[in-house]
């Protein structure tokens, strides 16, 4: 077998996917907002029918789903971020006279002066 590569990171790109998830996260409340609206209006349209109490309840569950998946999308975006900013710091060079800590997946960081993890973060 030949020698594992590892990975490559590029903190840019993490930052940039995370902030593109916050601000579509950020974006989820609002349209959200817009389906109570439609779903009363038909609801509405059928009253005494047991169509309109399962419409109202639908779009209640969607609501609820997609509320829940913009937290989920900011969670995931703010950490792709620290993890960015993790893998930046931590390709600084230790202090003078301190030993670098060793990176068992030998992971080499693009974009940033020295190229590999020489501590952790």
């Amino acid at each position: 077998m030949g020698q594992d590569p590892g990975f490559t990171v590029k903190p840019g790109e993490l930052t940039a996917a995370g902030n593109n998830a916050l601000t579509v996260a950020g974006k989820v409340p609002d349209e959200t907002a817009k389906l109570a609206e439609p779903s009363s209006t038909a609801a509405g349209s059928l009253a005494g029918w047991q169509s309109g109490t399962a419409l109202t309840g639908c779009s209640s569950a969607w609501k609820a789903l997609l509320d829940g998946l913009s937290t989920d999308m900011k969670t995931a975006g703010a950490n792709l971020i620290t993890c960015a900013q993790g893998y930046q710091n931590a390709d600084h060079l230790p202090p003078p006279g301190a030993a670098p800590v060793s990176d068992p997946f030998e992971t080499k960081v693009v974009g940033v002066t020295g190229g590999h993890l020489t501590r952790d973060a």
